[in-house]
């Protein structure tokens, strides 16, 4: 199957926010709305992307994608001191991030006593079912960013242990506060889409597609993409980076901090098409028409799962890791490089569902998919920092006291769903170009007092959802969307401002 190096969509759990929507902006990302669907990128173009991307966050100018470049990155791990630390996913079925009371202990200190961090946490992040719900998402970038708490934090500062108002945040207490900022963590979404089955009907599924150059939802990540994306960013640059482990429509997100591979020989023809196990003749390699040569490549990954509760292992760094063993045929071309591949085995319906790699929290926005509206990144950030012993305003610079070699978002990244001067476009409260799957799609406008009493038609993959005139300076529609990548298109009836300063598509992902 061709390596499609997916478009750098933005999330904000999961990716983050990706190019500026103007007329200058990457054609990758935004286009002036038209009659017709505009293509997908190229896949140079997405090679670009994933390139420019890479430069820019570790200053790189190269992703290695020459198999005799990757062979070299036969194993990777962050440093040791980076491993993640093991804590609970705070189902929400459990009260979420306030199983242990750690919000009203937050309220107490910040909010004299008034409800609002855990009234919020009550009210958004309390569903039961399905019982999956819960903060994987936060709990995946507090271990890969921050390391574990390790003394109890006082506020107000300074106040005597058992003084009235004095608040005492424990290790654990701040760990929870860590998932859940972490739930607006900013990110980069590298490959895959949410495969949207259940895990009865993924293993009903044929072994041969019925357009084998063609992988859906449920096939990727490719194999190629994957396996670049541990080379590149786990074994050069030692950066975690997270999965989601489960390739049905349950979502697990999952850090990965280290992996391991062993290459075969180079395969013919032939004998790459029986390691794929199909059960089917095939008289030629019917997936990709530029492979030219092939390797079968066996890769355990290890990452950190979490628990259910906080127990007495919540923190530690030496608890054994999560591992998991895929196989898989990787593709190469005349030129030498990785250009894709085809899952084998077992592993064709048991591998990741997409990669992203984590960034700083951005600020909430009360949306009930993210983190609690009512925490203060930079109050939280701080408890964390005293907890550690760093300097509290500039605890990632404090060296050598923190070694962890943390990465933030590269700026000029962060306009996904803004018209300068006229409009901009959130989803689920956030202008990212992303969001996650299981309820109603949020989409909100806020525009300029120069829209308000103009009109603008939404089109969702072409089909018309919905017409609003945001005469208040914002107007919200829900809609399902599908799984994968998505077209929203917006066609302006102004009397003010031409249509053609007006009328852009957004793409997003769903999964």
């Amino acid at each position: 199957m061709k390596l499609k190096l997916k478009l750098l969509l933005a999330a904000s759990l999961l990716a983050a926010p990706g190019c500026q929507c103007q007329r200058n902006g990457s054609v990758a990302q935004a286009f002036p709305a038209r009659d017709n669907p505009v293509l997908f990128a190229t896949e140079q173009v997405e090679m670009n992307d994933v390139q420019d991307f890479f430069r820019r966050v570790f200053g790189e100018p190269v992703y290695v994608a020459k198999f005799s470049e990757v062979t070299k990155y036969s194993s990777g791990s962050v440093d040791d001191v980076r491993t993640p630390y093991y804590d609970t996913w705070y189902p929400e079925a459990q009260r979420g991030t306030n199983q242990s009371d750690t919000l009203t202990k937050y309220d107490q200190a910040f909010f004299s006593g008034e409800s609002k961090a855990a009234g919020w946490e009550a009210a958004n992040h309390s569903r039961k079912t399905p019982a999956w719900y819960g903060h994987c998402n936060g709990t995946s970038v507090a271990g890969a960013r921050y390391q574990s708490p390790k003394s109890s934090v006082r506020r107000p500062k300074g106040c005597a242990a058992g003084a009235a108002g004095c608040v005492e945040f424990t290790p654990t207490d701040i760990r929870a506060l860590l998932s859940e900022m972490s739930m607006n963590a900013k990110a980069k979404f590298i490959s895959g889409r949410r495969c949207n089955l259940t895990a009865a009907q993924v293993k009903g599924r044929p072994l041969l597609r019925s357009n084998p150059e063609v992988q859906d939802a449920c096939d990727d990540v490719n194999p190629g993409t994957f396996h670049l994306a541990l080379v590149n960013f786990l074994g050069r640059m030692k950066q975690p980076v997270i999965f989601d482990e489960n390739m049905n429509d349950e979502v697990w997100n999952y850090t990965v901090y280290k992996y391991r591979s062993t290459f075969s020989a180079p395969l013919d023809e032939g004998q790459a098409i029986a390691a794929l196990q199909l059960g089917t003749a095939l008289d030629s390699w019917v997936f990709n028409k530029k492979a030219r040569s092939w390797y079968k490549v066996t890769t355990t990954v290890s990452y950190r799962s979490s628990s259910n509760e906080i127990n007495q292992y919540s923190g530690w760094t030496n608890v054994n890791p999560q591992e998991i063993t895929y196989d898989y045929v990787i593709e190469v071309d005349e030129n030498g490089d990785v250009i894709g591949g085809e899952w084998v085995g077992a592993s064709r319906y048991n591998h990741p569902d997409f990669l992203w790699m984590p960034f700083e929290p951005s600020a909430p926005t009360g949306d009930s998919s993210r983190g609690n509206p009512h925490l203060s990144n930079t109050e939280v950030t701080s408890l964390w920092a005293e907890s550690m012993g760093f300097d509290t305003e500039n605890p990632f610079r404090d060296k050598p006291k923190n070694p962890f070699d943390i990465r933030f978002y590269p700026p000029g990244d962060l306009n996904w769903g803004t018209v300068p001067g006229y409009y901009r476009v959130l989803l689920d409260g956030r202008t990212t170009g992303s969001l996650f799957l299981g309820k109603k799609s949020h989409f909100r406008i806020d525009v300029a007092e120069i829209l308000r009493d103009s009109n603008v038609e939404i089109f969702l993959n072409g089909k018309a959802i919905d017409t609003v005139t945001p005469s208040a300076g914002q107007a919200d529609i829900l809609f399902d969307s599908p799984p994968g990548l998505n077209i929203l298109t917006l066609k302006w009836a102004s009397a003010r401002v031409s249509d053609s300063e007006l009328d852009w598509e957004f793409r997003y992902i769903a999964m």
